[in-house]
């Protein structure tokens, strides 16, 4: 199940850095379609630039789910997200002038992975081992109950618990 995650998470990975670190008209296909399904959506109430935020929020939903999903570790994603998103507007504002980095799109993405995050935690939840369990370093680590010890001779002959 983790390589499908991994495989779906590269391939949509290579989608945004498409759509964000292109020339805008390599993504016109995308932006006319958002453009299109949120007039038609909010019949005509929404203009671009709001149409654009609402593009940025869903943009990385399914960054933010797959990543947590992915990784088990939704702190983690969430900063991966920001400082993905963050490395896309610096990029665009450094090697892309016809594309307009800006502090409300880091903002909107982030916004978007933490939406997909928090679909994510249930995934999460129910995902992990049950029992008893001790955390190594941040993995948790089944515990043996008293009766899946391993018996072990005892200086009698007989036999005792380990501990």
């Amino acid at each position: 199940m983790r390589w499908f995650l991994f495989v779906c998470l590269v391939l949509y990975l290579a989608f945004v850095a498409r759509l964000t670190l292109a020339d805008p008209s390599a993504g016109q296909f995308a932006f006319s379609l958002a453009d299109t399904w949120a007039t038609r959506l909010s019949h005509g109430r929404l203009d671009w630039s709001e149409t654009e935020v609402l593009a940025n929020i869903a943009l990385f939903i399914p960054v933010g789910f797959l990543l947590a999903a992915l990784i088990r570790r939704p702190v983690l994603a969430l900063a991966l997200c920001f400082v993905g998103s963050a490395a896309i507007e610096l990029s665009q504002r450094e090697f892309l002038p016809t594309r307009v980095a800006t502090i409300a799109d880091v903002q909107h993405n982030v916004l978007g992975a933490l939406l997909g995050v928090l679909i994510t935690l249930p995934v999460i939840w129910l995902s992990r081992p049950s029992g008893p369990a001790v955390t190594v370093r941040g993995d948790p680590v089944p515990v043996a109950t008293p009766d899946e010890r391993t018996p072990c001779a005892s200086s009698s002959g007989g036999k005792a618990m380990c501990s």
